[in-house]
């Protein structure tokens, strides 16, 4: 099958790497030539809501989609904070992601977030097609994830994960711990 699109960017916080975040990227690889899955947010770590290293986040996308030519996985810090919702964010994004992959996104996937309307100039995406997929699809988020990590279920958290990451538990959960201990210590 013939690929009908360049450069698929995917941007995610990836707090952690989930089967609805495994469905993008792989949609991404039928589509597309190349898939840039960037790794937002990557200056941050050790909070609640962004607990794992940027480091241990690429380990994880890398034993999945490492081996693979078509893929590039990098990373890109916050232009202020998480939750910037402005055209200057969108603008920051494109640059940033034409830059690390050497061309400019033609698709970007990503699930259904309102928010993402308030990222783009019409202009800046007139060129690039926006597929949105469903998060009905696949009933996961990070924070339920990390919620079940917590708890110690590791049964439940495996069904939500590709099992190439199962062997990673002790490690997402050593590092979320620390961050529950401290914060419920202060």
């Amino acid at each position: 099958m013939e690929k009908k699109f360049e450069l698929c960017l995917i941007l995610g916080r990836y707090n952690h790497f989930h089967n609805g975040h495994k469905m993008l990227v792989d949609i991404a690889r039928i589509l597309s030539k190349k898939t840039l899955i960037l790794i937002g947010s990557s200056n941050i770590s050790g909070t609640s809501r962004n607990p794992y290293t940027l480091e241990l986040r690429k380990k994880i996308i890398n034993e999945i989609y490492g081996e693979y030519d078509d893929v590039i996985i990098s990373d890109l810090e916050d232009l202020t904070n998480e939750n910037d919702i402005s055209f200057e964010w969108g603008d920051y994004l494109l640059e940033n992601a034409t830059k690390k992959a050497n061309q400019k996104p033609d698709l970007m996937i990503y699930g259904k977030d309102e928010s993402r309307k308030g990222w783009f100039r019409e202009e800046a995406v007139k060129d690039i097609t926006e597929l949105v997929v469903s998060r009905n699809k696949i009933k996961v988020s990070a924070t339920y994830l990390r919620e079940l990590i917590e708890k110690d279920d590791f049964e439940n958290w495996s069904q939500f994960v590709p099992k190439e990451i199962h062997k990673f538990y002790p490690e997402l959960s050593q590092e979320l711990l620390k961050i529950v201990k401290h914060t419920t210590h202060n």
